[in-house]
């Protein structure tokens, strides 16, 4: 509509005014009446209630239609995606053990599933923690460790009163040390220990006594029995609960003398820190639940994922838009859709794993590699998005009447793929970001808000991360950048952070996925945009945690790493936790049981479908002997020297092999094609290479001392950065004993054999490959027969290094004592055509072990 007020006649102009442009009258006038509107808006938020802390839960009603949609970029990666957890938090631990003797070292359980430690990412959450705990002569504070005994004569009387019977002897012991002794006498005898104990933590326990014979016992707390073993029985233990700080009274009546161990067992724990428990459980954040527990939603807040890859999800502001976890949108959005009567529209385009020196760099900041189509992309995107989002506001805003939109502020939350940057670098290309962004969308004096890193909160200015944080602080410095006063601001998000133990999982470079980090990280970001506008907002008080991070770090200062005999010492006295305790409950996990009863009963035959990796269930179980130091269950050589013996072999290259300049990459977005199965080709006098009276010298083939591979001069240049990139790998490779750098080779030889023993399994073990691109695909033949053919192509075996085949009940018959001969094939993974260079990671060594099965009880414990 033209208004005409500033319509002017044209005789009258021409005599009395020079010519007037009308357009540009009216928007010179508009520019003026925005800058007043805008004022006038600034002085009546500055004059408004400030936002309170504990913000109110949304009324549901849409913003002014009548006013421009407020709109906020929020860029950044992946913690700007968000991360917290709504809900599935998971303990720290499975459980915790105690200890009370004074060698344990403190800190995780040293045992698990051998396969779990290379192969699989969930191992170290399935190991439990190991703590200490106290055990104490009587209830005073000043009471001196251990425990009183009183000696009884006679073996151990389920009907007999010991509390009221005379003992023959006291005396007293080191209750919890497994190296100490129970007190006894001559003959028969039933000692009897009291005691007072304590725990660290409140929550539920279970009571576990003594080690081999000693765990025959019955033990009381306050009274009540909480564990009993009998004679040939398994342990009968029933959980109970213990409180922090307090001291409980304990009785145990040996039935058996022996090791004084006694240690206690936390379960039941529950995670921590979820959105749910946060708000259901702990009463924090009540405006974002209704009073039926459901997520409440602002109405007259919108929020739009506009990164290009994933543009299109969109959805009025609740916990839940952002999906199954919260980012900062949350918090922020709630505040400035209480502090605008405006709608507002949160425009958020973030990706994981970016940087800004490379992946966000912006323009201003110049190119490092100008023909990199990756760097700046990010920024790009960014851009992109966020253009679309607004040519499209009408279909993303619900109610949108066409008011028109000002972009009202930007948020940058990253610094993760930074790490070891220098302040000044990643300082310039920042102030480079919050400039360009401006310039990009025409806003000069649009306010930026910079949430800081903040990993592993206080601790960070001695980390990684130190440049990347000081140079986020300083952007929101007026001293430091003056051109910036007013219009941008820092956040220090280190307060934010949460420890583990109260955090839904163990991810520090996600904050722990904590959602209280990321809806407080939001909520300040929000209450700084708010000042900048021209409101008021309360400040996040300060907790404590900078003090105690600070007395903390001294305490771990004055710690000294423990020496390998303080570890062997601590590894022995917690043989009864990882042999009667996690072993235990190993072999009552339903999810084990399956598999041990099948492998307990006998060698298996063969099974359709082999699987790639040789160690199983069994194998698991036996890691819990090997941590306590009980070795009779390990795999040991049939043959010592069979590893390096002299064997047959024939090495032929496949034509159009690629090396490692040749390789072929997948396409993104497509799913990587099964190879065919791997045929090995030979000269027709060979088609029976592996039968037990092949020829090998009539056809040629060389002779040579195991291991057999390349030349480790030859491959350690190119390898050097792929072995670092896989660290569990070791460096210490053996060398080649015979030279073959052929794509495949075939090794046979035969052997005498001692005759297979009566509770014992056996297997035939491969390890390295002879040559780069080669070693994941073999064949194992035993006396002429296959045992195993393995095409599959995967790399877990480099970091678990445990393949070949095992010998399966129909070829056991095999092992009568004699003479058998073995053959292997060795040949390039996905049939020649790998999609990426894989180094020869050591010779290739064959031989026979042999394992005595454990005898185990499959039985669950009674609670």
């Amino acid at each position: 509509m033209t208004l005409s007020l500033f319509r002017v006649p044209t005789n009258y102009s021409q005599r009395v005014l020079p010519y007037v442009d009308e357009n540009e009258t009216l928007a010179a006038m508009k520019m003026i009446l925005s800058s007043i509107a805008a004022m006038t808006a600034m002085l009546l938020q500055a004059n408004a209630a400030p936002i309170p802390l504990e913000l109110t839960r949304p009324d549901g009603k849409p913003g002014n239609p009548n006013k421009p949609v407020k709109v906020y970029i929020l860029a950044g990666q992946s913690n700007m995606v968000g991360m917290g957890d709504i809900k599935g938090a998971r303990p720290e631990f499975p459980s915790v053990y105690l200890s009370a003797d004074p060698a344990v070292v403190a800190g995780r359980m040293p045992a698990g599933s051998n396969r779990s430690k290379g192969a699989c990412k969930w191992f170290w959450k399935s190991i439990p923690a190991l703590r200490a705990h106290g055990v104490y002569q009587s209830a005073d504070d000043s009471a001196a460790a251990g425990a009183l005994v009183s000696i009884h004569k006679g073996g151990y009387d389920p009907k007999t009163d010991y509390a009221n019977k005379k003992p023959a002897k006291t005396s007293t012991m080191a209750l919890g040390t497994t190296s100490a002794v129970i007190p006894s006498i001559d003959g028969d005898c039933t000692p009897v220990a009291t005691a007072f104990i304590d725990v660290p933590a409140t929550g539920t326990y279970l009571v576990r006594v003594g080690y081999q014979a000693s765990t025959h016992a019955v033990a009381k707390l306050e009274g009540k029995e909480v564990y009993h073993k009998d004679v040939g029985g398994t342990p009968v233990l029933t959980k109970v609960m213990l409180e922090a700080g307090k001291r409980y009274p304990l009785e145990i009546t040996y039935i058996k003398g022996g090791s004084a161990a006694f240690w206690l067992q936390q379960v039941d724990l529950v995670g921590q820190g979820d959105l749910v428990t946060l708000t259901q459980k702990d009463g924090k954040f009540p405006h974002l639940i209704d009073g039926e527990g459901k997520w409440t939603v602002r109405n007259d807040v919108y929020f739009q994922e506009a990164r290009v890859a994933t543009q299109g999800k969109g959805s009025p502001l609740n916990a839940a838009s952002n999906g199954r976890s919260v980012g900062p949108e949350v918090g922020f959005g709630f505040v400035m859709g209480e502090f605008h009567d405006e709608h507002v529209l949160l425009i958020k385009t973030a990706m994981g794993n970016r940087s800004l020196g490379s992946d966000f760099r912006p323009p201003s900041s110049g190119r490092l590699d100008p023909d990199s189509q990756w760097e700046g992309l990010e920024y790009r995107l960014m851009v992109k998005g966020v253009r679309q989002t607004l040519e499209n506001i009408n279909k993303v805003v619900p109610g949108y009447q066409g008011q028109g939109y000002e972009l009202a502020g930007f948020l940058w939350f990253q610094g993760h793929k930074d790490g070891g940057s220098t302040k000044e670098n990643y300082e310039k290309n920042l102030v480079n970001l919050i400039n360009d962004v401006r310039k990009e969308f025409k806003a000069p004096e649009m306010p930026a808000v910079v949430a800081t890193v903040g990993f592993h909160g206080y601790r960070i200015n001695t980390g990684n991360w130190k440049g990347v944080w000081e140079a986020q602080m300083a952007v929101g410095d007026p001293k430091q950048h003056p051109e910036f006063t007013g219009k941008v601001a820092s956040v220090d998000t280190r307060d934010f952070w949460r420890e583990v133990d109260e955090s839904p999982r163990n991810q520090d470079y996600h904050y722990n996925r904590n959602p209280e980090t990321y809806l407080r990280i939001g909520d300040a970001m929000g209450r700084a945009m708010v000042r900048m506008s021209g409101g008021q907002a309360v400040e996040i008080p300060k907790t404590d945690r900078e003090a105690k991070t600070v007395a903390a770090m001294a305490t771990e200062a004055k710690i000294k790493e423990p020496t390998e005999a303080e570890k062997a010492a601590s590894i022995a006295t917690i043989k009864p936790m990882l042999v009667d305790g996690m072993l235990e409950d190993f072999l009552a996990n339903p999810r084990n049981q399956t598999e041990l009863k099948k492998l307990l009963a006998g060698p298996p035959s063969k099974p359709d479908k082999v699987d790639q990796y040789l160690e199983d269930a069994l194998d698991d179980a036996v890691a819990y002997y090997q941590e306590a130091g009980i070795h009779d269950y390990d795999w040991k050589p049939v043959i010592a020297d069979m590893k390096t013996a002299n064997w047959d072999y024939f090495g032929y290259d496949i034509p159009n092999q690629p090396n490692k300049t040749e390789v072929k990459e997948t396409p993104k977005g497509k799913k990587k094609p099964t190879p065919p199965p791997f045929k090995i080709n030979t000269r027709d006098d060979m088609a029976n290479w592996f039968a037990v009276g092949f020829d090998a010298k009539k056809a040629g083939w060389k002779a040579g001392k195991a291991p057999i591979g390349m030349k480790l001069d030859e491959d350690v240049p190119e390898n050097l950065a792929w072995i670092a990139k896989y660290a569990l790998y070791p460096l210490k490779r053996p060398m080649a004993a015979t030279v073959c750098d052929n794509d495949v080779v075939l090794m046979r030889g035969s052997f005498e054999l001692p005759a297979a023993k009566e509770g014992h399994r056996y297997r035939i073990r491969l390890e390295g490959s002879i040559h780069e691109n080669s070693g994941e695909g073999y064949a194992v033949y035993l006396n002429g027969e296959l045992l195993n053919k393995d095409d599959r192509g995967v790399t877990a075996w480099r970091r678990q290094g445990v393949r070949g085949s095992h010998i399966w009940a129909e070829h056991l018959d095999k092992l009568k004592g004699g003479k058998v001969t073995v053959a292997v094939a060795n040949y390039p993974m996905n049939n020649g055509k790998p999609e990426h260079f894989i180094p020869a990671i050591g010779p290739l060594s064959v031989w026979i072990e042999e394992q005595k099965i454990p005898s185990l009880k499959l039985t669950p414990p009674t609670d």
